[in-house]
């Protein structure tokens, strides 16, 4: 069995190459011309257009930053743990809406968070699902320490 799998591994790294490829959209002509090309020193860009570019680049970034201004700052959260059915359920209705899951969680907190008696109805669900967690890790951690008998 062992020189099976060595056999694998050896036939593994022994892959067939594939031929470059050949664009049929190129003609012979235009790969000399490219090379020429790479080999001429580049032309100077004049300074009035430089001028120009970085100035028209400038106040785009700078359009772009006040515009970003006005909308919320994000951050990155550490990845959520859903329960496998309840993953695969939100991803397809968030799909079907054509949004992430993330922007549906803000907005469903924007939205619970107005509402005081949805609030603590939401609460007391999070808090028994929170509990049911920490015992499924107890138990998964019991199982590893049964099973992994110290030596």
């Amino acid at each position: 069995m062992s020189d099976n799998v060595l056999n694998q591994l050896r036939n593994k790294r022994n892959r067939p190459t594939v031929t470059p490829r050949q664009d049929a959209l190129l003609t012979q002509e235009q790969p000399q011309a490219q090379a020429q090309e790479q080999n001429s020193l580049p032309q100077p860009t004049p300074v009035t257009e430089l001028a120009n570019s970085t100035a028209a680049t400038a106040d785009t970034i700078a359009e772009l930053k006040a515009e970003l201004e006005k909308y919320p700052q994000t951050r990155r959260h550490s990845a959520i743990v859903l329960e496998k059915d309840l993953d695969q359920e939100l991803t397809r209705f968030c799909k079907e809406l054509g949004i992430t899951v993330e922007v549906f969680l803000e907005a469903a907190w924007t939205v619970a968070s107005t509402d005081n008696a949805l609030t603590e109805k939401i609460t007391t669900e999070a808090k028994r699902r929170y509990d049911q967690r920490k015992r499924v890790g107890q138990i998964k951690r019991l199982i590893t320490m049964l099973s992994n008998p110290s030596k």
